[in-house]
């Protein structure tokens, strides 16, 4: 009896699309919008938002702490566990890179960096940022930066997409221009130079005719 066949492999999911985070340098933001950014971010800084936000993230990541620290420390044990003859005979810098090699890897500082931007009240901040924008523009101008503002990352992307294939198709329009001139060139010279034989053809005719006169 033959062998049954053996069963199709079920396709891996495809991943999920990585959606791009834009900052404000990738934004087709005109000059003067630019300059607006800069002032606000200063005007944020000289008075104290900063400051404030660190404090309160500081503060906030205090009760966490002992967990981060906890795990760096089980992590430079098992270290030290694995290989103490090297570690402990090593410089001190030395040994501390290799242990600093061992935490990125175990992702202990990606869990960190995780958690102190979940602890970044962003709502907080914008809405500082917009009073301060709103002090300076005025309410109604205000609002409507706000509503501009209001886009997402998808948005943008779509956005940046459709006019990266507007310039494409622009390009290919004064490509197919370009090349139809070209050959419009080409008709006209090959007309020009097929008048010019068929002139000179007859001014040579002519002149046998009038030789044998």
């Amino acid at each position: 009896m033959p062998d049954a066949p053996a069963p199709t492999p079920t396709p891996a999911p495809a991943p999920a699309p990585v959606i791009r985070k834009f900052k404000a340098s990738d934004l087709p933001l005109t000059q003067a919008k630019r300059a607006a950014i800069d002032s606000l971010a200063h005007s944020f800084k000289k008075k104290g938002g900063y400051d404030a936000v660190r404090k309160k993230v500081w503060g906030d990541f205090e009760g966490e702490e002992a967990q981060i620290t906890k795990e760096i420390l089980e992590v430079a044990e098992r270290e030290i566990e694995k290989n103490p003859a090297q570690l402990l005979t090593l410089e001190r810098t030395k040994a501390a890179a290799l242990i600093d090699g061992a935490l990125d890897r175990s992702g202990v500082y990606q869990r960190a960096e995780e958690l102190i931007s979940k602890l970044i009240d962003r709502g907080a901040i914008e809405a500082q940022l917009r009073e301060l924008r709103r002090a300076e523009i005025g309410d109604e101008e205000a609002e409507k930066e706000r509503l501009l503002g209001a886009k997402t990352d998808e948005e943008y992307a779509a956005e940046t997409a459709a006019r990266r294939e507007e310039r494409e198709r622009v390009r290919a329009n004064l490509v197919a221009i370009e090349e139809n001139k070209r050959k419009l060139e080409r008709e006209i010279k090959a007309k020009e130079d097929a008048k010019r034989r068929e002139e000179e053809r007859a001014a040579r005719e002519a002149r046998r005719k009038k030789e044998k006169e």
